[in-house]
């Protein structure tokens, strides 16, 4: 009888063990599928703030924008060694650069609070600067209020809406 007790005890300690193992397994292979998924994004933000210090003269970068609508454009804002604001554009495919001073337009505070009153978004999904036709334009997609997803692009000179994509 004392052997069988044991036996039993012995399986039941195994138990918590095999539950680790397999908890430690999941998490492992979550931060590398994360780690492995965010890597594309990190590197064209690595290669986008190069871009930006070598041809806008960019010492400080504070913001990293990502637009994707025809074609895909990464940004930068940042700020010169002589402390003018930029907004550095660059083209995904080709690497044409474009440069524009802060000041030229609107900010992206102002346009999430311009689609904030009057799309009325459940939640803002993303906010880019992206080209259109060689003019800079801000891209806000959001979910509205039937939880569509939804795209509104702004003129950067005036805040305008140039654009509205619903219900996609």
């Amino acid at each position: 009888m004392q052997r069988q007790r044991q036996t039993r005890i012995k399986r039941g300690s195994r138990v918590p063990l095999i539950i680790t193992v397999i908890i430690l397994i999941i998490v492992f292979a979550s931060v590398v599928v994360l780690t492995t998924a965010t890597k594309p994004m990190r590197t064209a933000k690595a290669q986008t703030v190069a871009i930006a210090k070598k041809y806008g003269k960019v010492t400080k970068t504070t913001s990293f924008y990502s637009s994707n609508l025809g074609k895909t454009y990464y940004s930068v804002a940042g700020t010169t060694g002589k402390g003018k604001k930029v907004y550095v554009i660059v083209a995904k495919k080709g690497g044409h650069v474009t440069v524009i001073n802060q000041s030229d337009g609107v900010s992206e505070s102002q346009v999430i609070q311009k689609v904030n009153q009057t799309r009325k978004p459940k939640r803002i999904l993303n906010v880019s600067l992206t080209l259109t036709k060689a003019k800079p334009y801000w891209s806000v997609s959001y979910l509205n209020q039937k939880g569509h997803m939804c795209y509104a692009i702004y003129r950067f000179d005036n805040g305008k809406l140039y654009k509205l994509i619903t219900n996609v």
